[in-house]
């Protein structure tokens, strides 16, 4: 009794979203909608009752019976609105709360982001007809395909010399360099560089630290004016490192984590203050480019190309460290895989502490070598840039590198 008391009152506040969005929205555009409050809710219950009770092909009838009515609706508003949008809402609301029957906390989720899909009208007409241009959009269905089509077509196993490279992989690596520079590009054009790249650059950092850098390195070969503001997109990047990095170690391994919080915390301390430094630098130096000026490609196929080379390079070296190097030497390993990835190396070390294989203590330096190797690929990749960005980039991760060696130093010797 009480699921079914739940599952019509999913129903009922399904089809109420839809109606308050689509009166408020029709209202506010001096309109009236053709369904709203009540017509809505009316047809998300009816959708459930329909998937509730026994009788075959209720449900069915329901749904023909609301199209044909919302046809009916569109042939009066057709004159004033000829948009579709309120009709296919009442046919969703319907087959919404009908999913709510089964399975209410999806019914719910979905309902939710239409909702908010439909209140965002005026901000989703702005980005597509004022903000992105032509070539934008054109990137942007080249990088689906890639996303969408060619990735799931590659092998995802290891070949190659060693076994060293997965086509997946490496593809997948493409595609996050390429979505990180449009991501950059995008959030430049909409809020400016001085806040669109470092937004960028933070978030960017959660997916992969060392292919937001090398974005920002390109977006400074192509836009100069941006230098400050991506030097900062790429220090933030690494904040989202150390961030990743306590999170994997508490989840992983509490006594991992005790012993590395406090010289990780130091390393992310370093890198805000200095990141903080290059944000402040940005917002008092005026835009050496308007939004208009930076609306070329936002994808480079080029420095995807470039990167995903150096990538496959650093795992050959790891393969071949692996190899050389045997998986007794836990330090060795931990480097070569450091170079590609310094969270894979974290998680695999802090997971022998939390097995008992290895002591908390024991693994810091590997957790820190990993982490140090990793940020040797990072200057590397910031090479791309200039010397100027490189260096700038650089000297702050090599300071964090520091106070985070320092800490640890500081810890073992104090215990």
């Amino acid at each position: 009794m009480n699921q079914t008391v739940v599952v019509f009152c999913v129903a009922l506040g399904i089809g109420l979203g839809f109606g308050l969005e689509r009166e408020r929205s029709q209202a506010a555009e001096g309109g009236e909608a053709s369904a709203g409050l009540r017509t809505f809710a009316i047809a998300s219950v009816s959708g459930a009752l329909g998937a509730f009770l026994p009788e075959a092909g209720l449900l069915p009838a329901v749904l023909l019976a609301v199209a044909v009515l919302a046809a009916v609706g569109y042939r009066h508003t057709a004159d004033r609105d000829p948009g579709l949008t309120t009709e296919i809402a009442l046919l969703c609301a319907v087959l919404l709360g009908a999913l709510a029957v089964s399975q209410p906390a999806l019914a719910a989720g979905i309902a939710t982001v239409l909702v908010i899909l439909l209140h965002g009208k005026a901000t989703l007409h702005r980005l597509v007809r004022d903000a992105l241009t032509r070539q934008e959009v054109s990137d942007a269905l080249m990088l689906a395909a890639a996303t969408l089509v060619i990735w799931p077509l590659l092998p995802d196993r290891y070949m190659g010399p060693l076994d060293a490279w997965n086509p997946r992989t490496l593809w997948l690596v493409a595609v996050l360099v390429m979505l990180m520079g449009a991501a950059g590009h995008v959030a430049t054009r909409l809020f400016g560089e001085k806040a669109g790249l470092p937004l960028t650059g933070l978030f960017g950092g959660f997916v992969s630290s060392v292919a937001t850098i090398g974005s920002m390195a390109a977006m400074v070969r192509k836009a100069p004016g941006t230098h400050d503001a991506a030097v900062a997109a790429a220090l933030l990047s690494s904040v989202a490192t150390f961030a990743q990095m306590l999170l994997l170690l508490a989840a992983t391994s509490a006594a991992a984590f005790r012993v590395l919080a406090l010289p990780l915390a130091a390393g992310l301390a370093a890198m805000l203050l200095y990141a903080g430094v290059w944000l402040w630098r940005a917002a008092r130096q005026p835009a050496a480019q308007d939004r208009a000026q930076l609306a070329g490609p936002s994808i480079d196929w080029r420095v995807a190309a470039g990167f995903v080379l150096l990538m496959a390079l650093l795992l050959l070296a790891n393969a071949a460290s692996r190899a050389w190097f045997g998986p007794g030497l836990l330090l060795g390993v931990a480097v070569a895989g450091g170079f590609a990835d310094a969270h894979a190396a974290t998680v695999s070390v802090a997971a022998q502490v939390a097995a008992g294989r290895l002591s908390a203590e024991a693994a810091v330096w590997p957790v820190l070598a990993a982490f140090s190797a990793n940020t040797l690929t990072k200057i590397v990749v910031a090479a791309a840039g200039g010397r100027t960005f490189a260096w700038r980039v650089g000297s702050g991760l090599l300071l964090a590198a520091a106070a985070t060696w320092s800490a640890a130093l500081a810890l073992l010797a104090w215990r």
